[in-house]
C-alpha cells in the first residue's frame, strides 16, 4: 500500500510552490518532508488532503486515483485523518466524544475509543474537556481521533511545534509506537531536523519547491547530496577549500585530502567543505604567534561551545567535549580525522 505524488506543480498566483515533486510513502513507513519555511511542504500535504485543489499531476492511493486537477473529492471523502499544529479539539466535547466524532455511525465506537485511549496513555481521561489537558496530551488525543476511522494514511502538519520542548522527546516516542502500530501510511512535516531524525523511516528534503533528497535518516545525515542538505540534518558547519593536488587548502588549515569521506564525482578546485564538531581535533599552539585563535568559549553540560577565528577574520564554530578545558585567546591548531570530511563541488 502507497501513496504516490506524481509530477505535482502548484502556484499561488504568479509565485512557484511546487515543482514536478514526485513522491512515494508506503504503509507502515513514517515520512517527514523536511525543509525551511515557504519550500512547499504543508502545501503537499494539502494536496493530498484534498484542503487545496490539484493544479497539475496526480495522486494515488494503491494504485488507484485519489486526485487529478479533473476529479479532487473533499478531505470528507478520503481515507485520510488530519492532525495539526494545535490539534484543533472540539473544546464543547469531552475527550472520548471528541475520539469518537469521526465514527459515530459505527456500532463498535465505544470499544474503539476505550481501546485508543489506553494506546494513547490515557484511559482515565474519556470525560476531560481539552481545556483541561496539557498540550502533549491534547495532540496525543488528536492522533487518537485522527486514527478512530482507521485512515490509510495520516497526514501531520507540524503537530510538535507547539509541544513544551521538555515534553517534545517523550511525545514523539509515544506518537511513533501509536502510529507504527496502526500500519498506516505517514506523512509528517517539521522543519526540525532533529524530529525528523528520531520520528521517521523515511526524510524527504525539500528546498525552493523541489525534493533534492530523499531516504533513510542515517542515509541522510551520513550521505547528504549538497551543502545545503547538510547543514539542514546536523550541527556541522560550511567552509570553502581549494585541492591542490592532495593538499586541501582552508582558512582554517591545510589538510591532506585524506581527511575526505570521498571526491566528489565532478572534479574541481574549489570545494565546500562540511565539517561536523566531532570529528575535529584541537591542539593548543605554544611558543608560536600564528594559528587560529580562541575568541569565544561557552559551556553547554558536558560539551564547550568553541568559536575559533582564522587571520583572515572568518569564524568557525565547534562543539567540543570539556576533557581539555581552553581560554579566550589561546592559539590553536584544528585537524580533522581521516576520511571525516564531506565534499561538494562548486
Amino acid at each position: 500500500m502507497s501513496l504516490v505524488f506524481e509530477n505535482i506543480s502548484h502556484n499561488y498566483g504568479q509565485a512557484s510552490i511546487l515543482k514536478q515533486v514526485s513522491l512515494e510513502a508506503r504503509a507502515g513507513e513514517i515520512l517527514c518532508l523536511l525543509g525551511p519555511s515557504g519550500c512547499g511542504k504543508t502545501t503537499l500535504l494539502n494536496l493530498a488532503a484534498g484542503i487545496l485543489p490539484l493544479q497539475e499531476g496526480l495522486i494515488t492511493l494503491d494504485g488507484k486515483k485519489l486526485a487529478s486537477p479533473q476529479d479532487c473529492p473533499p478531505p470528507e471523502k478520503r481515507p485520510v485523518g488530519l492532525v495539526f499544529q494545535e490539534g484543533a479539539l472540539f473544546p464543547h466535547l469531552t475527550v472520548a466524544e471528541n475520539i469518537e466524532f469521526g465514527i459515530s455511525n459505527n456500532p463498535d465506537r465505544k470499544a474503539i475509543v476505550s481501546k485508543l485511549l489506553d494506546k494513547i496513555g490515557m484511559a482515565d481521561f474519556g470525560g476531560r474537556y481539552p481545556h483541561s489537558l496539557s498540550g502533549g496530551q491534547q495532540q496525543r488525543v488528536a492522533v487518537a481521533r485522527a486514527l478512530a476511522p482507521a485512515p490509510r494514511v495520516i497526514l501531520m502538519d507540524e503537530p510538535f511545534a507547539n509541544i513544551d520542548i521538555t515534553r517534545r522527546r517523550s511525545l514523539r516516542e509515544q506518537i511513533r509506537s501509536l502510529l507504527k502500530s496502526q500500519n498506516c501510511i505517514t506523512i509528517m512535516v517539521t522543519h526540525d531536523p532533529e524530529e525528523a531524525m528520531e520520528v521517521s523511516d523515511q526524510i524527504a528534503v525539500m528546498y525552493g519547491g523541489k525534493i533534492v533528497q530523499i531516504g533513510s535518516p542515517k542515509d541522510i545525515y551520513e550521505k547528504p547530496h549538497s551543502s545545503a542538505v547538510a547543514k539542514l540534518t546536523s550541527e556541522g558547519v560550511v567552509i570553502p577549500a581549494a585541492i591542490d593536488g592532495q593538499i586541501l587548502h582552508t582558512d582554517f588549515g591545510d589538510w591532506s585530502v585524506s581527511h575526505l569521506s570521498g571526491m566528489p564525482e565532478t572534479k574541481a578546485e574549489k570545494l565546500d567543505l562540511y565539517i561536523r564538531p566531532q570529528v575535529v581535533a584541537i591542539e593548543k599552539l605554544s611558543g608560536t604567534k600564528t594559528g587560529l585563535k580562541l575568541i569565544d568559549i561557552r559551556h553547554i553540560g558536558s560539551a564547550q561551545i568553541i568559536s575559533v577565528q582564522a587571520t583572515s577574520g572568518k569564524v568557525l564554530t565547534l562543539h567540543m567535549s570539556t576533557e581539555t578545558l581552553w581560554e579566550v585567546g589561546d592559539l590553536v591548531m584544528l585537524t580533522p580525522r581521516k576520511a571525516s570530511l564531506i565534499a561538494f563541488a562548486l
